[in-house]
C-alpha cells in the first residue's frame, strides 16, 4: 500500500511541475501573489475535509502555523516563480536536492549520525549542480540561465529545506495536532501573501505617482509660459453659434462619418469579446484548483509516507523519481534542450540523493 501512496505522490508531484511551468511554455501573464493566496485556499479546504475538520489544539499549535506558513509562503512563492522563468529539469532538481541542507541541520542541531556515504553524496550534489548551471562564455549550446531563475531557485532551495526543519520541530513538540496545523498554516499563508501583495501595490502607487509629479510640475510651467509668450489667435466668423472650421467641407463630412462608426462599433461589442473574460475567468479558476491540489496531495502524502517508510527509501524514490519523470516531460511537452554536461550532473544529482539518504546503511 505504501508503494502505491508512492507513486502517487510522485505523479502529483510531476504534475505539480508541469503545470506551474504551462504559464511560461504559453507566455501567460499571472498574478503570483493572487495566484498562490488560491492555491492556498485550496490547500486549506482540502486538509479540512481530509481532517474533518477541527479536533482540538493550543497555542503551540498557532504558534507553529505561523511560522510553518510564512516558511511555506516563501516556499510556494519562489517554487513558482522558478519553474515560470526556468526549465523544469533544473528546477525540480533544485527542488529535490534541498533535503541535502536538512540533512546537514539535523547533523548540527539534532546531532544525527552522518556517515560517509552521506558525506560523499552531499559533495557529488554540489558537483553536480556546478555542472548543470555553469555555461562556459564560448558556449553555443544549451539554455541560458537568467538571474531571475537563479534567485528564485535559490529561494526554492532553501525555503523548501527550511520547511523540513521547521516541521521536524513541531513533530517534535506538537505531532497530536499536525493536521490542525497545517489548516492554520495554509490561512496563514493567505494572510501573509495578502499582506505582501497590499504592501506592493500601495509601494508602487506611491512610486508612480513621486514620479509623474515632477513631469507633471515642469509640463505645465512650460505650458504657462508658452501661453504666455504666443500671441492671442485671430477672431474666427461665427455660424449659428460655432466658429467656422478651417477644413473643407467634404473632409469634415468624412470624417464625422468615420468617428461615428468607430463609436457605434465600439457601443455595441461582439458576444465572443463578451464571453471571453467569463472563460478566462473559469480557466483561472480551474488552473488554480489543479495546482492547489496537486501539490497538496504530494506534500500530506510525503508526511504520511516518511513515517510509514524508511527514510532511506522513501527519499531516493520520490525525489529521484520527480526529477526524471520531469526532465522527461520537460523535453517531451516544452521541448527542453539538455548538453551532455547537464546530463552527467543530473545523473549524479540523483545519485547524490541515494547517498545522502543512506541507502547503504541498510546493506
Amino acid at each position: 500500500m505504501e508503494y502505491a501512496f508512492l507513486a502517487l505522490s510522485v505523479a502529483a508531484a510531476v504534475v505539480n511541475n508541469i503545470l506551474l511551468h504551462l504559464p511560461a511554455f504559453r507566455r501567460c501573464k499571472i498574478n503570483e501573489f493572487l495566484f498562490n493566496i488560491g492555491v492556498a485556499a485550496v490547500w486549506a479546504a482540502l486538509l479540512l475535509a481530509f481532517n474533518l475538520g477541527i479536533h482540538g489544539c493550543g497555542g503551540l499549535t498557532f504558534l507553529f502555523a505561523a511560522l510553518y506558513g510564512c516558511v511555506l509562503a516563501g516556499f510556494l512563492f519562489c517554487k513558482m516563480q522558478a519553474f515560470v522563468s526556468g526549465p523544469i529539469h533544473l528546477t525540480s532538481l533544485v527542488g529535490s536536492s534541498s533535503f541535502v541542507l536538512t540533512t546537514v541541520f539535523n547533523a548540527v542541531y539534532w546531532k544525527e549520525a552522518v556517515s560517509g556515504w552521506q558525506i560523499a553524496g552531499i559533495v557529488l550534489m554540489l558537483a553536480a549542480v556546478f555542472l548543470i548551471t555553469y555555461r562556459p562564455q564560448a558556449a553555443g549550446r544549451g539554455q541560458k540561465l537568467p538571474l531571475r531563475w537563479k534567485v528564485y531557485a535559490a529561494g526554492f532551495f532553501f525555503f523548501s529545506a527550511l520547511t523540513g526543519v521547521v516541521f521536524r520541530f513541531h513533530q517534535t513538540y506538537d505531532a497530536p495536532h499536525t493536521n490542525e496545523m497545517m489548516i492554520f498554516s495554509s490561512v496563514a499563508v493567505m494572510l501573509f501573501l495578502a499582506l505582501l501583495w497590499g504592501g506592493r501595490c500601495l509601494y508602487g502607487k506611491r512610486r508612480a505617482a513621486k514620479k509623474g509629479s515632477a513631469p507633471a510640475l515642469q509640463a505645465e510651467a512650460l505650458a504657462a509660459q508658452g501661453a504666455a509668450t504666443q500671441p492671442a489667435p485671430a477672431a474666427q466668423p461665427v455660424l449659428s453659434g460655432q466658429p467656422v472650421a478651417d477644413v473643407p467641407p467634404v473632409a469634415a463630412a468624412d470624417r464625422a462619418v468615420r468617428q461615428g462608426g468607430e463609436e457605434a462599433s465600439s457601443a455595441a461589442p461582439s458576444a465572443n469579446g463578451a464571453a471571453r473574460p467569463a472563460k478566462r475567468a473559469w480557466v483561472s479558476a480551474l488552473f488554480v484548483l489543479a495546482c492547489g491540489a496537486a501539490g497538496c496531495v504530494y506534500n500530506r502524502t510525503n508526511i504520511y509516507l516518511s513515517g510509514a517508510m524508511p527514510n532511506a527509501v522513501f527519499f531516493p524514490l520520490f525525489n529521484g523519481g520527480n526529477i526524471l519523470l520531469s526532465t522527461l516531460l520537460g523535453c517531451l511537452l516544452f521541448r527542453e534542450k539538455l548538453t551532455l554536461r547537464q546530463i552527467v550532473g543530473m545523473l549524479g544529482g540523483v545519485a547524490a540523493i541515494v547517498l545522502v539518504s543512506n541507502c547503504f546503511g541498510l546493506l
